[in-house]
């Protein structure tokens, strides 16, 4: 039988900014829609890293798959010049290109095929066409929003314009899905590889206030950053619009993707990955209790259901020079506390020891073979 996925990885993009995820008033009918028709993972996280292993993991799963002949077509997001018409900009004519491929794969039923588009995601910051900018002029007239909160609203209502137009492509691209496949579409999976801050200078949280030069880096680990939307749909018709909780990554796609082509092997770079298709099937099966990370200026964190709990690695030579103060880590409360505003690492000393001691462990085991790992 032949099986058939559409893979859109997007860079970067706000998870909190979608109104499937929680947000009250900018548009995305078209992401909701996508959640609608499948699965939405609540505690989708990635690494912090500038450089994601997602994008080379993926193009060695490709490469298996043409392997083994299935049909793989690749499209990458080009720089657009600048444009009033949304079919113009980068992701508008990525999704052109990306409907052109799907009729040439519509054309074969027997054959299993696999679309990767990818794309830079939001261009932030940037500028959405008028008609976007337009569709959110009320908002800057809101006379109940603060004068303190007014420079905020504009960057606000300027996200949201460029949001909107992403979300309309988006809906272009499912359109055509829709006609080509009707009731029987592929597999389609969306995911960023990171998170993206909106305004989030206005929020620093307390690992950003310390005199250390390694720690006032450790914004990275920001939920803003590391907490990123992850939709699949078409696995099954059973979970229309069901969301889950359990704690995933986007590097749980590959093992995902082979096992949904039937492949047996685990893809190289996803030590630590697991396979969401029971997930999505409802299936019984065990789910992580942890999830590790590390990115590039000596951090590292570990995240629970109920914690986040972030650190200098104290292994590194650095980490000599620091204070006790500094090495104590920070804890927050999940997922209430969203921005970190609130340590309670004093409060919480036995959960600190714990996952301390976690991260050391995790720090002690084989080479890393991605950013973010998990347990």
């Amino acid at each position: 039988m032949s099986q058939r996925a559409i893979v859109l990885s997007l860079d970067q993009i706000s998870r909190r900014c979608l109104g499937c995820y929680g947000h009250e008033w900018i548009e995305t009918p078209n992401f909701d829609r996508l959640a609608s028709r499948g699965v939405v993972f609540e505690q989708c996280f990635s690494s912090p890293a500038p450089e994601f292993g997602l994008r080379d993991a993926m193009n060695i799963l490709c490469a298996g798959f043409s392997d083994e002949g299935i049909v793989v077509r690749q499209l990458r997001e080009s720089p657009a010049s600048e444009t009033d018409e949304f079919r113009e900009t980068a992701f508008g004519q990525l999704v052109t290109s990306g409907e052109k491929a799907l009729v040439e794969l519509s054309c074969d039923p027997t054959a299993s095929w696999m679309l990767w588009l990818e794309s830079s995601g939001i261009g932030w910051p940037g500028l959405a066409t008028s008609q976007f900018v337009e569709l959110y002029a009320d908002e800057l007239d809101d006379d109940e929003v603060p004068k303190e909160l007014a420079a905020i609203r504009e960057i606000e209502v300027a996200y949201a314009a460029m949001l909107t137009q992403f979300d309309h492509s988006l809906g272009c691209l499912l359109g055509t899905i829709d006609r080509l496949f009707g009731d029987a579409p592929p597999l389609m999976v969306v995911v960023a590889a990171h998170g993206q801050g909106v305004c989030e200078i206005e929020m620093l949280s307390p690992f950003a206030d310390h005199a250390s030069d390694l720690t006032t880096d450790a914004t990275s680990f920001r939920e803003e950053r590391v907490h990123v939307p992850l939709f699949v749909a078409g696995a099954t018709r059973e979970l229309l619009g069901s969301r889950r909780s359990e704690l995933v990554t986007p590097l749980d796609l590959l093992p995902t993707l082979s096992e949904w082509f039937g492949r047996s092997a685990r893809p190289f770079g996803c030590s630590g990955s697991i396979s969401l298709l029971p997930l999505l099937r409802n299936e019984q099966t065990s789910s992580r209790s942890e999830l590790f990370f590390q990115d590039v200026e000596g951090h590292v964190g570990v995240r629970t259901e109920e914690f986040f709990f972030v650190q200098p690695d104290v292994t590194t030579p650095l980490a000599s020079k620091l204070s006790a103060d500094d090495v104590k880590g920070w804890l927050f409360l999940k997922p209430e506390d969203v921005w970190e505003v609130n340590d309670v690492a004093e409060q919480n000393p036995e959960q600190v020891a714990t996952l301390r001691a976690a991260l050391q462990a995790w720090l002690r085991s084989s080479p890393l073979d991605a950013p973010a790992r998990s347990k």
